[in-house]
């Protein structure tokens, strides 16, 4: 080993400072794991990687200058990219091949796939990468005694994997708590580099006691305080994958709602065969924005693999639902699902997870056989009573209705949903259509403003509407955002009938519509508009229990403004809040508070623990101690300054070096081997005048940021 290179300590000392680095560089495997189909073997595949880079660099660098270390270190890398494309092929067949479009697009497939992405060549390459060069760097400045240097690379992989992440994973506390503790470990036993520098001293058995203690009380601080004071914080990270274009884009195909009137009309014809553990209702597509003519699907999808994420919130009670689907004759890339489908087997395909929507991968439906897990919601009224609609922005599409609808409709709106609760608002608008309409698969479809005009009939007019499927959801959806709700239309199918083997065909006649409001932590709800087709799984229908004798017989006084809800504002007493939130919101600040202190703690302790030890080293005790801390004090003066002394250099060695602590080592021979007494209280006082005036010559040479953590740096208090 080379003066000046290596961490302290020998082999014993060396061995364990990689280990602590190993382990530093592993920990964002724990934030990029969670984000795969197969977290386990991601996981250990990271960690291999950690150590490989860390050992491959130690052991090159030892030879080669840094680039070269780096640059031949890399092929190590590349081989286990190859290798991960043979086994693990992404969606260019061929080892060589997959593993160069791998190196070129794997940033972009894991932004444009749905999480949790499928462990695959094309989207392990770039953590693989990443986690590879945070090693070998770390490794090269660990080579040369720059412990802070060595932290860099893991604190910034770790950032990268939580921006990577977005703001729906598991936070990262088990990776920042292992983080600090090897931080810990590192700033405690390391010396930094300097000119013909080395390590001081072998760390005993104080210091590494006391090491450890920091990175177990660092670590427990870091995994136990950050969890309740993370839990309640209203911002969130921005997901870099809303700002990544889906290459997966839906086909050009007539809206999926046009085609209810004409199965209607054909109700015997077989769309699908489905074998299913129970029957179930199936979602087929979701509708969110609305142009005035027609209701449209979404325009993009994102690729997936086996497992499909939950949606957002999770509904409290859900049963899964598996089916094995086989599409006889249906339009359009998309798939039904038995519920919210969190998982799919034997084709590929993109998904939506705000929407529910599950398409094909590139090609139609039609001839597509599969299996799908989801989940169906079963929602209660208790869960709805008193839940308010978001407010947030990025639910005005939900609410968004372009161009203005005519002032009948509007005027409706407001009387038929009345004032209250928004859950009351939207089932007095689904019994409405219920119970004053008919369905009538003769009638003419056609679900823009123009249809719902005449679909729509007031109170009081003396005739009964009636119109098919696709009005039935859609004047739901338009009459609800015209009250202030936010809302989307869905299609999807009945239970089908048995043919006696175990399986149910899905006829034109099993089509059906419905409309959905969204409301705060719970999430999208399903309430049931067409008369007569109440179901019994759910999945589609509202909340049996709804609001007995909702008809709407008088005005209200005061009409709402658009985009708000007819109910009361947020602030009305009985739907502003829950105790569980005002008990929240109590403790939200007092955690903040806690948080805050805790961070800006160490500037204060420090500095404060770092005086306290120079005054007892300089103050206390015979002169001979003293003195002897004097020397201490300038020791880590020069340790601090980056001119650390190596530990092999004698007394007089330091003051050949540093001529100006030429007296000062002279006193230090004089009380550690001199007759006693060698020392009196004078020369006590001389040497610590001399330590404290070097101490500050030598930060004021440093640059203005060192200057500045000069006293901030927790390392000498563990020297």
């Amino acid at each position: 080993m080379r003066a000046g290179d290596g961490p302290p300590g020998g082999r014993g000392g060396a061995v364990a400072a990689h280990t602590a680095l190993i382990t530093a560089v592993g920990a964002p495997a724990l934030v990029f794991a969670p984000g795969y189909e197969e977290p386990t073997p991601v996981l250990a595949l990271l960690g291999c990687a950690a150590a490989l880079s860390v050992a491959v660099a130690a052991g090159l660098t030892a030879r080669l200058s840094t680039a070269g270390a780096l640059l031949c270190g890399l092929l190590v890398p590349l081989a286990c990219v190859t290798a991960l494309a043979a086994w693990r092929p992404g969606p260019v067949p061929g080892a060589i091949p997959g593993a160069a479009d791998a190196l070129l697009h794997s940033g972009a497939r894991i932004l444009t796939t749905t999480p949790p992405a499928p462990a695959t060549v094309d989207t392990l390459t770039l953590p693989l990468l990443a986690t590879w060069l945070a090693g070998a760097a770390s490794a090269s400045a660990l080579r040369r005694a720059r412990p802070l240097t060595a932290l860099l690379p893991p604190v910034a992989l770790l950032t990268g994997a939580v921006v990577l992440a977005g703001p729906t994973d598991r936070p990262g506390h088990a990776a920042v708590a292992i983080l600090a503790a090897t931080a810990a470990m590192l700033l405690g036993t390391m010396a930094p580099a300097g000119s013909g520098g080395g390590p001081l001293r072998r760390p005993d058995t104080r210091t590494v006691m006391r090491t450890l203690a920091s990175a177990a009380a660092l670590a427990a601080l870091a995994a136990l305080a950050g969890p309740p004071i993370m839990a309640d914080w209203s911002r969130r990270p921005p997901d870099p994958r809303s700002a990544a274009r889906p290459p997966t884009a839906s086909q050009d195909v007539v809206n999926p709602l046009s085609y209810l009137p004409a199965w209607g009309r054909r109700p015997n014809e077989r769309l699908l065969r489905v074998r299913a553990d129970r029957p179930v209702e199936l979602r087929w597509v979701t509708l969110a924005e609305f142009t005035g003519q027609t209701w449209l699907p979404e325009a993009a999808y994102r690729p997936a693999g086996v497992r499909l994420p939950p949606p957002s919130p999770v509904p409290r009670r859900a049963t899964a639902h598996t089916a094995d689907i086989t599409v006889e004759d249906m339009p359009g890339p998309w798939l039904p699902t038995t519920g919210y489908p969190r998982s799919v087997r034997g084709l590929a395909v993109a998904y939506d997870p705000n929407s529910g929507t599950l398409v094909a991968r590139g090609g139609q439906s039609a001839g597509r056989r599969y299996t799908v897990t989801g989940e169906v919601p079963d929602w209660r009224p208790a869960d709805l009573a008193d839940a308010l609609v978001p407010t947030d922005p990025a639910f005005q599409i939900y609410r968004e209705l372009t161009p203005e609808p005519s002032a009948r409709i509007r005027d409706l709106a407001v009387l038929v949903a009345g004032r209250g609760a928004p859950y009351h608002q939207a089932a007095r608008l689904a019994e409405y259509l219920r119970e004053h309409y008919v369905l009538d698969n003769r009638a003419r479809g056609g679900h823009g403003y123009a249809s719902l005009a005449s679909f729509l009939v007031a109170p009081g007019e003396g005739r009964q509407g009636a119109g098919t499927a696709d009005q039935f959801a859609s004047a739901f959806a338009v009459l609800a955002r015209a009250a202030g709700l936010p809302s989307r239309v869905v299609v999807g199918f009945g239970q089908g009938r048995p043919d006696g083997s175990g399986h149910r065909w899905i006829y034109t006649g099993d089509a059906v519509a419905w409309g959905e409001i969204y409301f705060k932590d719970v999430g999208w709800v399903p309430f049931d508009v067409i008369p007569g087709s109440r179901t019994t799984t759910g999945s589609r229908a509202a909340p049996e229990g709804a609001v007995p004798s909702a008809r709407p017989n008088s005005r209200p006084s005061q009409r709402p403004s658009a985009g708000q809800p007819a109910g009361p504002s947020v602030s009305e007493p009985g739907y502003a809040t829950r105790d569980g939130d005002r008990g929240t919101r109590m403790w939200t600040p007092i955690l903040v508070a806690a948080g805050v202190g805790l961070l800006v703690s160490p500037l204060l302790v420090v500095p404060a623990l770092r005086r306290r030890r120079t005054r007892r080293r300089l103050r206390r005790g015979a002169p001979a101690e003293r003195i002897l801390g004097a020397w201490a004090e300038a020791l880590d003066a020069l340790r601090l300054a980056g001119r650390p002394v190596p530990a092999a250099y004698t007394v007089q060695d330091v003051a050949t070096r540093y001529p100006e602590l030429e007296w000062l080592a002279g006193q230090v021979n004089a009380a550690g081997f001199g007759p006693r007494p060698a020392a009196g209280p004078g020369d006590a006082a001389a040497a610590a005048d001399l330590t404290s005036t070097y101490s500050r010559t030598l930060r004021r040479s440093q640059p203005p940021l060192r200057r500045l953590l000069w006293w901030l740096d927790p390392r000498p208090l563990f020297w």
